[in-house]
């Protein structure tokens, strides 16, 4: 067989693998034979998948109860199978899958984005954290244009119901609060300090000026964005904000164009 057969035979097997052709034609023996060797190729498969799945998403998993979990799982195989040799990034849309796939239980597709956020945070990249030092000895002219850059695990969530309190409970094998939706939607910060993925609750000036920084502006601008969203002077935020920062560990890197540097 030459090497376009070989690479014919792999797709067709592939893709019987994902429910998406037949290739029992492809195999020798009775036609009951083919379809129980191929079943259970298929069937472990798939259920290496669900497992996958269940490690990124423990919480969901929980949330939802075994079985149903079982069920949006091979729904999300179905419809958005592997497409990389790692299953790292499987599950980056199975919470965009839920929201769509179980549009009544919005709490649901809220809960995984907490458990994949924080998988995330957890092997996310390295970078350099600033402390307060390195800002200590900035030019005052340097605040006008200088950009802060947030560190790459850091990850902004915005939930409408009781979602960590929920994933909380879970976590301590406590009795989970019931589904709540909020009055008002809330910011969550998800990040790595040290070695240890941490969350926390953001008021919406502080949110409004991560959002921006994230999006690449200078500070000072990103400081004007969140005024002109808030509907209270921000001083106070602004400074509260920067501060626990770096405690936090959320900014990696300070960066002044040459000419503010001067």
């Amino acid at each position: 067989m030459n090497v376009s057969g070989l690479l014919r035979l792999q797709s067709v097997f592939q893709q019987h693998m994902l429910g998406a052709a037949d290739a029992t034609p492809l195999l020798a023996g009775s036609a009951e034979r083919r379809a129980l060797g191929l079943g259970i190729y298929a069937n472990a498969y798939r259920q290496r998948l669900v497992e996958a799945l269940a490690d990124a998403f423990a919480k969901t998993r929980a949330l939802l109860g075994a079985e149903a979990f079982e069920a949006a799982a091979l729904h999300y195989i179905n419809e958005h199978p592997p497409t990389t040799r790692s299953l790292r990034w499987f599950g980056a849309g199975f919470a965009l899958h839920l929201r769509g796939a179980l549009p009544a239980q919005a709490s649901i597709a809220e809960m995984a984005q907490l458990d994949w956020a924080l998988r995330q945070a957890f092997d996310g990249p390295d970078a350099p954290v600033l402390v307060a030092a390195d800002l200590a000895d900035l030019p005052p002219q340097a605040w006008a244009t200088l950009r802060l850059t947030p560190v790459p695990t850091l990850q902004l969530l915005r939930f409408e119901h009781n979602t960590v309190a929920l994933w909380q409970a879970l976590d301590e094998a406590a009795p989970a609060p019931a589904i709540e939706r909020g009055a008002v939607a809330v910011d969550w910060l998800v990040w790595r300090k040290q070695l240890q993925p941490h969350f926390r609750s953001l008021h919406p000036v502080e949110a409004a000026l991560l959002r921006a920084m994230q999006g690449g502006v200078g500070f000072a601008t990103a400081c004007e964005q969140a005024q002109a969203e808030a509907e209270e002077d921000c001083t106070n935020h602004i400074g509260g904000g920067l501060r626990q920062w770096l405690e936090d560990g959320v900014l990696s890197a300070v960066v002044i164009p040459p000419a503010a540097a001067g």
